[in-house]
């Protein structure tokens, strides 16, 4: 184990989770989130790990940006652009997320990152080939930025049409804005998102400026926090590519590093979660996985294929229903948690989520004032949690609140609560087998041929009902599971990259020339690779006339037949079809570096041949049955279980994130490196 001491925060809907890689062994904590200040989270977690000594790297996850996206949140923002382009914000795509409906919600019209008022347009005109059609008028653009500093505005975002790949007039906007404007955020269209598509630029880059100020705040007063403690420690952000990347607050700010483009950071928090997914898949020798992390709020799901984690298509990088071009892995997040609130509607059918009790005042069975059933007390009510556990080591449940939320909102009868409960488990369930089915088939896996990674505090308490739904050939618990999240960003690599638009044929590019596009790209990273980091070149490529891309790798030295037939093969792999005979359009290259964590293992401290076991009471419900049954269950804590222990179903493991639920029909086993493995009889 490494004498280095790490820690890896997460912050979640519900609780916060910290873990401690130290020269004495793993620290965990687990502590409630504080979704007004969410920094105090953070520093009662650090508090609760109790260390001895400073920490070399403080690593963090945050869903800060993720929730100024889902709840339209963020500083009052202008938006400078091409004259004729005020309204592509507002225009889009002209697409209809429901087709037929007269009446619907449209995200960047009902709740625009810049209200129109705010959006002006300046003189200025490259053409798409880079001639210089219109120049810049400094006189005027400089009259706009005092208009928007006039109207109370705390960031600007610059945005011109082809600055994509001739950044030169946003260049000189962005010089004299600042200078007008000194104490403002001002952000570029070309350093945030270099891509063409000049709606998903725009929309991206103006994001990125409504956030920033929040968000800068947020690192402020956390790093502040931190310096307290340990002098010297830097924070160590989750991006959305999964890579880790360090902010040096007391530096100055670099082209395209974090501080300047904080919304590569909307998916921070559910990507940790799939560093430790290909963890899982590296220890166990697997070649795919899926992933579920269950937490309070909502449900995270990431495939591992091939050993790695794969990037979403362009098309479908969306949060809150704005699409934005930043690198994001292939993450899908649910509405259906362990804090998911429980309700009938008027013609009496059940709905679980998407609304959350969260952390305040979560599930009625904590105990804090909630009365409205959710996913936790369902699992309390039908004993899949023992009414004498502490959650997180500290937090105790109440069942008896858990039974009066169910007999509020359903029936005060015994047989009606626990049948409500299971109905609850099992829609749950289904809800999370949908997700799962939309990013495995969709991908072209086949959910029978994948194990389940089960984590989160609630995610093994609902798997094998998930693995029942989707016939997956088996489960898998991680050690720590309800700190997955955290222990993957000690798991996960730094990473860097950089993009150019390249928009040719792919024929008509020389061999020297793309090499040269590469390397004039690398010269962008915001921070050059270390010794031992590995080089990463990728290409996006398409037929011509195609809408969007496949990416493929590109090796070194550039062989571009090897290119060509790379991407045959990826398209064929990704529709079903190619069409050797069509001309291939080169769309966009990137450069990327990556540098392994430093290696480190869960002590596994299961010793005893014979653990010591309780039998509770549980009551489950065979698929497609509509009674149920009492069953007595043997519950178990997962430490004391031996290498090689296997149990069968009804049973209980509980450790102090999360619990474990093995149904009747299943049996559980015990395997290297403290894994639980669980399968059908």
């Amino acid at each position: 184990m490494t004498t280095i001491t790490r820690i890896g925060i997460d912050i979640g809907g519900t609780f916060t989770d910290a873990i401690a890689v130290t020269p004495s062994g793993i620290r965990i904590a687990k502590v409630p989130s504080t979704p007004q200040e969410p920094w105090r989270a953070v520093i009662a977690a650090v508090e609760a790990l109790q260390l001895e000594e400073a920490p070399r790297a403080f690593l963090h996850g945050t869903t800060l940006v993720t929730n100024m996206l889902l709840e339209h949140k963020g500083a009052s923002t202008g938006f400078i652009t091409s004259r004729g382009m005020r309204d592509v914000l507002h225009i889009g795509r002209h697409e209809r997320p429901l087709t037929y409906a007269i009446r619907q919600e449209i995200a960047q019209q009902h709740y625009p990152p810049v209200p129109r008022k705010w959006r002006r347009t300046v003189a200025e005109r490259i053409g798409a080939n880079g001639e210089i059609v219109v120049p810049p008028d400094e006189t005027e653009i400089r009259q706009v930025v005092r208009w928007l500093v006039e109207q109370g505005v705390q960031a600007i975002a610059i945005g011109f049409l082809h600055a994509y790949r001739y950044p030169e007039h946003e260049r000189l906007a962005e010089q004299w804005a600042r200078s007008e404007a000194p104490g403002l955020f001002i952000c570029t269209s070309h350093e945030v998102s270099p891509r063409f598509r000049e709606y998903e630029r725009f929309m991206t880059t103006a994001w990125n400026a409504r956030v920033a100020p929040g968000a800068a705040q947020y690192l402020s007063d956390l790093s502040q926090q931190i310096q307290q403690r340990w002098e010297g420690v830097r924070l160590t952000l989750m991006t959305s590519n999964g890579g880790l990347e360090e902010v040096n607050l007391s530096a100055q700010e670099t082209f395209g590093e974090l501080r300047r483009t904080p919304i590569r950071l909307a998916l921070s928090g559910p990507a940790a979660a799939g560093n430790a997914c290909v963890r899982v898949v590296q220890d166990l020798g697997l070649k795919h996985c899926v992933g579920l992390d269950v937490g309070g709020t909502s449900s995270d799901i990431v495939v591992v294929r091939d050993g790695r984690l794969n990037e979403a298509p362009w098309e479908e990088r969306r949060i809150g229903g704005y699409p934005l071009q930043i690198p994001m892995l292939d993450l899908h997040t649910i509405g259906a948690g362990g804090g998911s609130l429980v309700k009938r509607d008027d013609y009496g059918a059940i709905h679980v989520g998407p609304q959350s009790a969260g952390a305040e005042p979560g599930p009625a069975c904590y105990g804090r004032g909630g009365e409205l059933p959710t996913v936790t007390d369902a699992a309390v009510v039908v004993g899949r949690i023992p009414a004498d556990l502490l959650l997180g080591g500290t937090l105790p449940i109440y069942p008896e609140l858990a039974w009066k939320a169910f007999e509020r909102a359903f029936g005060a009868e015994q047989a009606v609560v626990i049948n409500s409960a299971l109905d609850v488990l099992g829609l749950a369930e289904a809800n999370i087998a949908f997700g799962i089915r939309e990013r495995t088939v969709k991908r072209g896996l086949d959910p029978g041929e994948l194990s389940l990674v089960a984590a989160g505090g609630a995610g093994p308490l609902v798997a094998c009902g998930v693995a029942d739904v989707l016939e997956l050939a088996e489960v898998i618990v991680p050690p720590r599971p309800g700190l997955l999240a955290a222990w993957g960003l000690l798991s996960a690599p730094q990473r860097r990259e950089a993009a150019s638009t390249v928009l040719r044929l792919l024929r008509s590019v020389d061999p020297a020339e793309a090499e040269a596009l590469f390397r004039q790209t690398a010269d962008k990273l915001s921070t050059q690779p270390p010794a031992g980091a590995q080089l990463i070149r990728t290409a996006a490529m398409r037929y011509l006339g195609q809408g969007f891309e496949v990416e493929i790798p590109v090796d070194e030295p550039l062989d571009l037949e090897q290119l060509e037939q790379r991407f045959h093969l990826a398209h064929e792999h990704e529709y079903g079809f190619s069409m050797k005979n069509s001309p291939i359009e080169w769309v966009e290259l990137r450069v990327a570096w990556e540098q392994p964590s430093p290696a480190w293992n869960f002590s596994f401290e299961g010793a005893l041949k014979t653990p010591p076991e309780r039998r509770v009471l549980v009551y489950e419900r065979s698929p497609g049955e509509t009674t149920y049954r009492a069953s007595e269950a043997r519950l178990f804590e997962r430490r004391s279980l031996p290498i090689a222990f296997r149990v069968g179903g009804p049973a209980v493991i509980t450790e102090r994130d999360a619990t474990i639920y093995v149904p009747s029909g299943w049996f559980a086993q015990v395997v290297e490196n403290g894994y639980l493995r669980m399968r059908r009889k």
